[in-house]
Formats: structure tokens, C-alpha cells, sequence
């Protein structure tokens, strides 16, 4: 599987709460660091934290979209848009995911947040 494709199985499963399909992409010693600072290590924490998210049901990915990728022999980089509705509210963010692989397997990703809405403070 390609490492492109390797990344969007774990968003495939957000969008889709399949756990199943989130965590057959990472190696059992996977390090997740959200964009806030929340760590997971291991695929039980990352179980843990995908059921505790996605309960109550109304928690919801709306979407989840990559618009650039690079990606080399062991890294990848990917900026997206991420809109969702957690414990009531519904957000939207900017963001860029860096990826480390092993063999065909993710065994790091860290999350880094952009503002969605953006400005040009000196434009004419």
C-alpha cells in the first residue's frame, strides 16, 4: 500500500468510525501527538481515545480533507481541513499532519493547527 493511501486509512476511519481501519494503518508502538498536546502511545491508547471521542454518537467527523502531500521513503507530510462537531459544537481547523513510516505501517504522527479563516492584514 502506498504511504498516501496508508495516511488517508486513518482519516477513512475517523469519517467512518471504523477503529478496525484506523488501527490496521499503525504499528503496534505508534506515537500520536494531537495539535493540543494530547500524546497516545500505542495502538490501546489510540483504541481508547477513538472510542471515548466517538461516544456519545453525535461526536462526528463531517469531513476530513488532504489537500497537499509529500512524502518520501520514511516521512510524509500532509495540510488538510478538518471540520467536526464534538460535545455539541461544531469547529473547523487547518492543519498539517507529520508522518513517520515503517515498513507499511504509520509509527508517528504529529499534528500541528492553522486558524481556518484566514486574512491579509496589509492588503489594500
Amino acid at each position: 500500500m502506498q504511504k498516501i493511501e496508508l495516511f488517508q486509512q486513518t482519516i477513512d476511519g475517523w469519517l467512518t468510525k471504523d477503529i478496525k481501519k484506523l488501527l490496521t494503518a499503525l504499528s503496534e508502538d505508534i506515537s500520536y501527538t494531537e495539535c493540543y498536546g494530547a500524546q497516545y502511545q500505542g495502538k490501546a491508547e489510540i483504541e481508547k481515545w477513538f472510542r471515548q471521542w466517538n461516544h456519545p454518537v453525535e461526536n462526528k467527523v463531517k469531513s476530513w480533507f488532504v489537500d497537499k502531500s509529500y512524502v518520501d521513503k520514511e516521512t510524509g507530510f500532509f495540510t488538510w481541513t478538518f471540520h467536526y462537531v464534538y460535545k455539541g459544537e461544531e469547529n473547523i481547523f487547518d492543519g498539517l499532519s507529520l508522518v513517520k513510516f515503517s515498513g507499511n505501517k504509520i509509527c508517528e504522527i504529529q499534528e500541528f493547527e492553522q486558524k481556518h479563516e484566514k486574512f491579509r492584514p496589509f492588503l489594500k
